[in-house]
């Protein structure tokens, strides 16, 4: 479904555990903070 939704939408759903690199890791967490505001609930960004 990730898949299908980045080829006919252009949009990508990433699991933040899936991303090994931790700077590209938080990045993706900076940015959807920025966006959307900060998840319910976590304090471990993700880890």
């Amino acid at each position: 479904m990730r898949a299908a939704a980045w080829h006919r939408h252009g949009v990508a759903a990433l699991a933040i555990h899936d991303i090994a690199d931790p700077w590209l890791r938080q990045a993706v967490i900076n940015e959807a903070t920025r966006r959307w505001g900060p998840r319910n609930g976590e304090e471990d960004n993700g880890r």
